[in-house]
């Protein structure tokens, strides 16, 4: 399987935290501008528009001031029994020549049966009309529609764009002064205004490419939008549209203004209104994507930017990583083949003095100290192998000073817990007597089997000598004594047996009590007299004993390897298992057969739990 490189790995964790962090940077940065972006835009709106609205008031103002003059003076005329038709028109020729602003003047005399109205006004050519309007014109119609609709009115009136008098192509506004006397309309001023100055005004109030800045008359005239199949568009929303409506009110009501949202999707749009004094709205709307639009560039732009930043960071960092891991890499490298048994390898030479340093240094350490561990290794190896052999040699010395040509009524066994032990056994056919002996020495190993060896020669000596048993326990007792410089000791049990009349002499030194089997009874532990192990003191006086043993009986002598076998719980085998076990002993079973069910039994007990002490087994039968 191949393995994904560390610095590739750790590089993309850095480029994702970077991608992570950019991105919400991106985010925040695109909210918190696009917010700042929008509330500016609002700002400058609202001022433009209430600049705009001074601009387009100043006009307006001084032509209601120039209509207030000549309705001061008109009223002069108008008021008495005989007006002065001279009079009249020679004030408003002067008031259309000296205006810059008037286009148009004239002056209404409201009359039972008709109007009579005095007119003046400039044709595009510049030439000065002035006279009192015929009844037959069609003028004639607006006219008296309008002084019906002035006749209860005291406040002067703008009205909604018309075509101009003069000037059939251009349109223009009208503002009408009602003079009343009496509580009666008298007369009625009136001055036409172009309107083409205000229209360019409005048309070029564009905040932003798709912004449409409008002026709502009283009466519902629209100034700033000519296209007649779109102002009937938006007079249709107006009336469909809900939250149009509600800003179509707002728009009438005449009041200051500003309205955040309006539209869904990406027509969404914020309005800013304000009215002009003669109770007209002047209104912007502005589409949030082109107020956004320098936000969503520069965020466009930002990501286009950090995009490059990653892939050079990406680049950059895989570089520094690779230069930064690669004395990692060649350690791993040389480590792998310190692993298979190359400790020569060669170690990479790094020179920057930090933790890499340090981490060579330790390489360089342990290479010296496994090479060093190495040839101690196979130093004691080989030291172990040629004592493991030599012990091999000495357990077969050790076993091979053991009998093993064992009579019909004899047979042994020694397992010794280590290569050799401090177990043994011995026995002499003689005369119809039979010499046993079995012991344990103290401790395990070497120490113990040189003792071992002593005692059985000791034994083997003695018992060529027929002398009683005490005396033959006193004699091994002293030879184990003078070499015995560790003070260490044996326990020993010796016997003979005189095998026509079952008479056994015995002298127990120490060792675990001998197990009786009689053929007819139950199996018991024959008692006997204490006497110290042997090794101990020079001149013990130890006393020997005798039993008569009727024919079949067998005697099985061990060492507390069997009694003291213990498994993983720490129980022991114990005397009452010894016991239980020799109660299934059968009289037909050969003296090997019973051996080797003893050793089957604590082994069975010890349930694998390591043999920690030697085992020796002896079964003698009459």
């Amino acid at each position: 399987m191949r393995r994904k490189s560390f610095s590739r790995r750790l590089s993309w964790r850095i480029i994702g935290i970077v991608s992570i962090i950019l991105v919400v940077m991106l985010v925040v940065v695109g909210v918190v501008s696009s917010r700042i972006i929008a509330e500016e835009a609002l700002r400058a709106s609202q001022h433009i528009l209430h600049g705009t609205i001074s601009e387009i008031e100043r006009p307006l103002g001084e032509v209601e001031i120039v209509t207030r003059t000549v309705a001061a003076h008109a009223v002069q005329y108008t008021t008495g029994k005989k007006p002065s038709d001279e009079a009249i028109q020679t004030l408003m020729l002067r008031t259309v020549e000296q205006s810059q602003l008037i286009d148009a003047c004239s002056v209404i005399i409201p009359g039972k049966e008709s109007n009579k109205t005095y007119y003046c006004f400039s044709d595009k050519d510049g030439k000065i009309h002035n006279g009192i309007l015929d009844t037959n014109r069609p003028e004639r119609k607006w006219i008296d529609a309008m002084v019906a609709g002035l006749s209860k009115s005291e406040k002067p009136v703008w009205s909604d764009p018309h075509r101009q008098m003069g000037h059939p192509d251009s349109r223009a506004i009208t503002f009408y002064y009602p003079i009343l006397h009496e509580g009666h309309l008298v007369t009625i001023v009136t001055a036409d205004l172009s309107i083409e100055w205000m229209e360019q005004k409005v048309e070029s109030l564009r905040p932003y490419k798709n912004s449409m800045t409008s002026i709502l008359c009283s009466g519902g005239g629209v100034i700033g939008i000519k296209d007649t199949a779109l102002l009937e568009q938006i007079r249709k929303s107006f009336a469909e549209d809900k939250e149009l409506a509600a800003l179509g009110e707002e728009l009438k009501s005449g009041k200051d203004s500003l309205k955040r949202r309006l539209g869904k999707g990406r027509e969404v749009s914020f309005v800013v209104y304000g009215p002009l004094h003669n109770g007209w709205m002047l209104s912007i709307v502005c589409q949030y994507r082109d107020v956004l639009a320098r936000s969503t560039q520069m965020q466009a732009n930002l990501f286009i930017i950090g995009f490059l930043g990653l892939i050079i960071l990406f680049v950059l960092c895989r570089i520094i990583i690779y230069r930064l891991v690669r004395p990692i890499t060649q350690l791993s490298q040389s480590t792998l083949k310190m692993a298979k048994g190359d400790f020569s390898a060669q170690l990479p030479e790094i020179k920057s003095q930090d933790e890499m340093k340090s981490l060579r240094d330790s390489f360089v350490y342990m290479q010296n100290s496994i090479a060093d561990y190495i040839e101690e290794l196979k130093t004691t190896t080989a030291a172990n192998e040629r004592m493991e052999s030599e012990l091999g040699v000495a357990r077969n010395i050790q076993l091979g000073m053991l009998r093993t040509d064992f009579p019909p009524q004899l047979y042994a066994l020694l397992n010794p817990a280590k290569e050799v032990g401090g177990d043994l056994y011995d026995f002499v056919y003689k005369d119809n007597y039979l010499y046993f002996a079995i012991g344990d020495v103290s401790g395990k190993g070497v120490p113990a089997s040189l003792m071992m060896a002593i005692t059985r020669a000791a034994l083997r000596f003695v018992s060529n000598l027929n002398l009683p048993m005490d005396e033959t326990m006193a004699r091994v007792n002293s030879s184990v004594y003078d070499i015995n410089s560790n003070n260490m000791f044996v326990t020993l049990f010796v016997g003979r047996i005189d095998l026509k009349t079952g008479h056994m002499e015995f002298c127990n030194a120490g060792h675990n009590p001998i197990l009786i089997l009689p053929p007819d009874g139950k199996p018991y532990f024959l008692k006997a007299k204490p006497n110290l192990a042997v090794g101990l003191f020079e001149d013990f006086p130890y006393q020997s004993e005798s039993v008569d043993l009727c024919a079949g009986t067998r005697i099985v002598a061990y060492t507390d390897g069997v009694n003291e076998a213990e498994r993983a719980d720490k129980s022991l085998f114990g005397n009452e298992r010894l016991l239980q076990w020799a109660g299934t002993m059968e009289g037909s079973m050969s003296e090997q057969q019973v051996v080797e069910s003893l050793y089957g039994a604590v082994k069975t007990f010890s349930d694998g739990n390591p043999q920690n002490d030697d085992i020796t087994i002896m079964s003698v039968r009459l």
